[in-house]
């Protein structure tokens, strides 16, 4: 299980659209204020058609990076079974890998729900539409999901990205106990060494099983999986 976004990339076009966005709003004396920090591109102007394109190259960008990632892993386990394989048993089977599930969160993109075509944000959320199957991560240290959607037109068709934080980067190198940390992680092969580690330490997260339970009806689970270990770049 591989995750990774733009590589800063995104958040380099968000800040560029959004600080456009402030300007023209101030230009055309909108309504919305300023403090709620909502400023706005209609999606008919060029900037908003402009944003919309780069925001979507920024996705294939993230998606490109995991597919790269992924297929490097895979030639590794390949590349180790064959030199196993030939030093054993020539009759062991080849390593052989299911297809690859991409689910993509932090994007926006233009749907039809409740008789109204809206613009739906995925914030620490992914799609969920009926039988569309998806990945919900725990943390480095617990169980996490690969599930189906249900389609639940409550949710806009969307489920959790994955457990959440429960505490944010910053709180989590200043509060948690790197020992007890490490504790959780027993059996599993890991980085955490030193206390700037503690930012994806098993504590930092909420508790998955509680949140898997809070939208069984957004999505079925398909698979539990357990970490064996965990690489953090």
């Amino acid at each position: 299980m591989v995750h990774s976004g733009s590589r800063n990339i995104g958040l380099k076009v968000a800040n560029h659209y959004n600080k456009l966005a402030q300007e023209l709003n101030a230009k055309w004396h909108s309504s919305v204020d300023k403090k709620w920090e909502l400023a706005f591109l209609p999606l008919d102007s060029e900037e908003g058609k402009a944003y919309i394109d780069e925001m979507n190259y920024c996705v294939d960008f993230a998606l490109a990076n995991r597919e790269l990632m992924m297929d490097r892993i895979k030639n590794i386990f390949k590349e180790i079974w064959h030199g196993w394989d030939l030093g054993v048993n020539d009759k062991l089977p080849g390593v052989e890998f299911d297809k690859m599930i991409n689910i993509a969160h932090n994007y926006a993109r233009m749907e039809n729900h409740f008789g109204q075509n809206v613009m739906v944000h995925r914030k620490g959320a992914t799609l969920a539409t009926k039988d569309t199957i998806g990945i919900i991560p725990g943390s480095m240290g617990t169980k996490s999901y690969i599930v189906k959607g249900l389609g639940n037109p409550d949710s806009f068709n969307s489920c959790s990205h994955g457990a959440g934080r429960a505490m944010s980067r910053t709180q989590a190198k200043r509060e948690l106990n790197l020992e007890e940390e490490k504790k959780k992680m027993k059996g599993i092969i890991h980085g955490i060494r030193h206390n700037e580690d503690l930012d994806e330490a098993p504590g930092s997260y909420k508790d998955i099983q509680t949140v898997m339970e809070n939208q069984k009806d957004l999505v079925k689970i398909l698979v539990e999986l357990i970490p064996l270990a965990v690489i953090k770049g």
